[in-house]
């Protein structure tokens, strides 16, 4: 017998916390039969009912903003390395650390936000993420130093850590019937966002300097929280904390958005299994395998994707130096010998923004894919494709040939990662609130 708890309080708004906390009634109802489906309704029901519309489009432009500016941050890191190793004369390793503090600083506070967004919401989460990341990208065109930057984008990438609750968001407000799609779809934002970057370092690094650069990249996360007033927070995270009222009148605001209505039914309910995220579930022996084999699948994809699109310019800095063809001609050219600097050319910005157009064509196919061949298919066909054209540019040819390559690996990898997003979702819905 299903057991459905609901959470009764004569006012979720009530100013005096202590005072509603006394006043809260719980009922449990042992079985939702023919009297109280009437009244019953979840939040997952109620997305259904509420249907695909001016809501949905609403968030997805909204929090695609957030997605472009992330990525804009992120490339970033693609541009900078070339800029600094020649500006402080820095060696191989000291280039590499910069981004690995990036990842460092993802790595440790990405299950930290998860945590907050599970107790205090996404929508703080997301408010002070976007604040945090803009804030700390600012400063970071400040840095006097090589510790000073290592710290400052060790920050930035602290904040990136939490950016992935806009992708939760947003697909909690989503019915299943659009999910799969709406979702790839969303990902073009991303994939404009790192374009738009990459201009922005062919225009301002050789005019302007790599710190005008970082200043105007922190810019549109800035903005971007100007949009927040009209992002909703999680209906399913205000029902597990007991805010059924206030979780209704986010479904109401969404059905009139949409012109359609909530279904037949005056409150909420939630499953005590869904009540709240717990870690502990992941690895429970059920579903053991399935989170392993997602954890491993999460570190290829993410090795395979930014390994490339931060790797572009260190690649087509190689190819400077090698030969290519039957007559021996240099691809490109070697501006400093001693320090091995390499300032990219504005062909070599040209080349990443042209293989950044592999993630626009990868999106289609990949849609056609999960449809036609599912989830895991998908993921291993652009895994293996990944992989081929990974080998493929350690061919020395030109610059041409290696542009084609890359442009491959960041369609095969977007892939990946659209794929691997929306099987997460689906397989532990369960687990999340």
């Amino acid at each position: 017998m299903l057991e459905l708890q609901e959470l009764i309080s004569d006012d979720d708004n009530s100013e005096d916390e202590d005072h509603m906390k006394k006043d809260k009634v719980y009922k449990t109802i042992h079985k939702r039969g023919k009297g109280t489906e009437k009244w019953l309704f979840t939040v997952e029901e109620a997305v259904e009912k509420i249907g695909f519309g001016r809501f949905q489009m609403k968030l997805f432009v909204i929090c695609g903003i957030f997605s472009a500016s992330d990525a804009m941050e992120m490339l970033l890191l693609a541009v900078l390395s070339p800029v600094l190793r020649c500006d402080w004369k820095l060696n191989e390793w000291e280039v590499a650390l910069i981004t690995t503090c990036v990842f460092i600083g993802m790595g440790i506070m990405a299950p930290t936000w998860g945590t907050i967004a599970d107790r205090y919401g996404r929508w703080p989460v997301l408010l002070l993420t976007a604040i945090w990341i803009s804030y700390a990208g600012l400063l970071s065109s400040f840095s006097p130093t090589y510790p000073w930057i290592l710290f400052l984008r060790g920050c930035v990438g602290a904040g990136i850590g939490g950016a992935s609750q806009a992708f939760t968001l947003f697909s909690e407000y989503i019915p299943s019937k659009y999910r799969a799609k709406t979702l790839i779809i969303h990902q073009v934002f991303w994939a404009l966002g790192s374009a738009f970057e990459i201009t922005l370092a062919m225009i301002i690094i050789p005019n302007y300097g790599w710190r005008m650069l970082a200043v105007i990249s922190a810019i549109p996360l800035a903005i971007s929280v100007l949009f927040f007033k009209w992002l909703p927070e999680s209906a399913r995270y205000l029902v597990a904390q007991g805010k059924s009222k206030v979780a209704m009148a986010e479904l109401r605001k969404a059905g009139k958005l949409n012109k359609s209505e909530l279904p037949s039914g005056s409150r909420l309910y939630i499953t005590k299994q869904a009540k709240g995220g717990n870690l502990s579930d992941i690895f429970n022996k059920s579903y053991l395998r399935t989170t392993l084999q997602l954890w491993v699948i999460w570190f290829g994809t993410a090795f395979t994707y930014y390994g490339v699109i931060l790797a572009s310019s260190e690649i087509l800095e190689f190819h400077h130096t090698c030969k290519a063809g039957d007559g021996g001609a240099k691809v490109g050219h070697l501006v400093d010998t001693d320090c091995k600097c390499n300032l990219l050319s504005h062909s070599d910005y040209i080349s990443m923004i042209v293989s950044t157009f592999g993630e626009f064509i990868s999106l289609p196919i990949n849609w056609f894919m999960m449809d036609r061949f599912g989830r895991k298919k998908t993921i291993a066909i652009n895994l293996l494709g990944a992989g081929i054209c990974f080998l493929l540019i350690q061919i020395c040819t030109t610059k041409v040939i290696i542009t084609i390559f890359i442009f491959g690996v960041r369609g095969f990898a977007t892939g990946i990662f659209n794929a691997i997003y929306i099987y997460t979702i689906e397989v532990c819905q369960r687990f999340y609130i």
